[in-house]
């Protein structure tokens, strides 16, 4: 018997997520088993334990969008020799178990240079931002890109990969850690205080110059100050919704030359061939191991202390994945 987190009702993580043991039961022809070692929290996570996306998902469902594990067992129609590969399974939840079986074509092979803890964050912010950066924006030296919420752990990960390919990017931040975490890379910080302080420095064309691109997790009325830092025909993407506020409708209206993205992984990881998805990984493998992408660590917890983690990971103020390890 094995163990596994699972929710049978939308809520609040620290109360819903509940441990169960369960038997996997007979491996499918076409499916790997993969027993996994170490698990992130992510705050896609929490908010789909919460019910945002109630509509897509259904009770009961197997928490857990990142994790690493080792392949132990492949189905009678899988070809090749997996057995003993580390890889990352992707394209649905459930990582926080002891086993989950797998489609093999799903499961991201991981790199020897990159340890299990690193390999269990490798997917949901490397992923997202490299693929922005090169797969989406397409950026190239020469180029002026912004980035906002700079601070953050994926906003790090933009900044870094941006100067790898000789980018100084504009960072928007908000407080002292913000930029102290971002204070050994290259970049140009502004600070601001939030709200109608960003209008007035992008209004101010001393203050900030025009940029090529714009990687925004923020959203809400702040989005129409950035709009106008792009130049024109400039591409602006947009990540995540920080401010829990949706891009006002006179955002498109004022600039309609903007090139705009939506980027989510789980649809871009649906768009792309599968084969792109599995070479965007080895290039962020690879950025792993020469150090150009790394994840903090906050704390481990055991799976059956899952609840534990929880109450840790829902913590806005600290810093760093906490993961769940075996």
């Amino acid at each position: 018997m094995h163990q596994r987190a699972i929710v049978h009702e939308f809520g609040d993580a620290r109360e819903v997520v509940e441990l169960e043991r369960y038997d996997p039961g007979p491996l499918a022809a076409d499916k790997v088993r993969v027993r996994m070692t170490v698990r992130a929290i992510n705050p896609s996570d929490l908010i789909t334990i919460s019910g945002a996306y109630r509509s897509r998902t259904q009770l009961p469902f197997l928490p857990g969008f990142e994790g690493v594990g080792v392949v132990e067992a492949c189905g009678a129609d899988v070809s090749g020799s997996r057995r003993g590969a580390r890889v990352v399974p992707i394209g649905s939840a459930g990582a926080w178990q002891g086993v989950r079986d797998c489609d093999p074509s799903w499961c991201l092979q991981v790199a020897d240079g990159v340890d299990d803890e690193q390999a269990a964050m490798s997917y949901v912010n490397p992923m997202t931002a490299w693929a922005m950066l090169h797969a989406v924006a397409k950026i190239r030296p020469g180029m002026r890109i912004a980035v906002t919420a700079a601070g953050s752990a994926i906003g790090q990960m933009i900044v870094k990969l941006a100067n790898s390919v000789g980018l100084r990017p504009i960072a928007f931040l908000r407080s002292e850690r913000a930029a102290r975490n971002i204070a050994h890379l290259s970049a140009d910080v502004v600070r601001y205080a939030g709200g109608d302080a960003l209008s007035g420095l992008c209004g101010s064309a001393s203050a900030v110059e025009k940029v090529d691109r714009i990687f925004d997790c923020i959203g809400g009325r702040e989005s129409l100050a950035l709009a106008c830092l792009l130049r024109e025909g400039g591409m602006f993407v947009h990540y995540g919704l920080l401010s829990g506020q949706p891009i006002p409708p006179e955002f498109w209206s004022a600039r309609r030359d903007i090139d705009f993205k939506m980027f989510h992984l789980r649809n871009w990881i649906r768009e792309v061939p599968i084969e792109q998805v599995h070479s965007t990984y080895a290039q962020v493998s690879a950025s792993i191991v020469t150090g150009d992408i790394r994840s903090g660590i906050r704390e481990r917890y055991a799976l059956g202390d899952v609840k534990s983690a929880l109450r840790d990971a829902i913590n806005p103020s600290a810093e760093g994945k906490v993961l769940i390890v075996n």
